[in-house]
């Protein structure tokens, strides 16, 4: 709480918390993203496979997937041939869109982000401090007992 207010480290705390709605935003579209692929592998590989089993286990499936924890051979136990394509073609398409596409969404939204508040870094941090300045005033009621702590913990 005391580190906003210090010159240095003060305008990178406001950035960070502009920045903490669009790592929201991109947390949704990556759940979004989550819950449609495993609900397509879960609707074409149901039979075939365990991993798709049920639908917990295709989203646990997919979660692993998109963080590189990928085994394209799970597909090599499926008897048909197309199913086998399909299903590594499936693996494919998840390995795609997250490591690649999400990862450079996510970065090119916080940097954007950070290019956007960068330059207005310090009227930030000066309207954080213009906002404590009725707290941090003079009270002609409340006033004597701030002044007073000093003197009383001397004696």
């Amino acid at each position: 709480m005391m580190l906003q207010y210090l010159g240095s480290i003060g305008p990178l705390i406001k950035i960070v918390g502009k920045m903490q709605m669009d790592f929201f935003n991109f947390l949704l579209l990556y759940v979004m993203l989550i819950l449609m692929f495993s609900i397509v592998g879960n609707i074409n590989f149901i039979y075939d496979l365990n991993e798709f089993d049920n639908f917990a286990d295709s989203i646990l499936t997919v979660v692993d997937a998109s963080l590189g924890n990928f085994n394209t051979a799970i597909f090599l136990t499926i008897d048909d041939p197309l199913m086998q394509i399909l299903g590594e073609l499936f693996m494919i398409a998840i390995i795609v869109v997250f490591n690649i596409l999400l990862m450079n969404l996510i970065i090119a939204i916080l940097a954007n982000t950070y290019n956007t508040f960068d330059s207005r870094s310090n009227g930030l941090y000066l309207s954080k401090i213009l906002i404590t300045r009725d707290e941090l005033n003079y009270d002609k009621s409340y006033g004597a007992i701030l002044s007073a702590t000093p003197p009383i913990n001397a004696v």
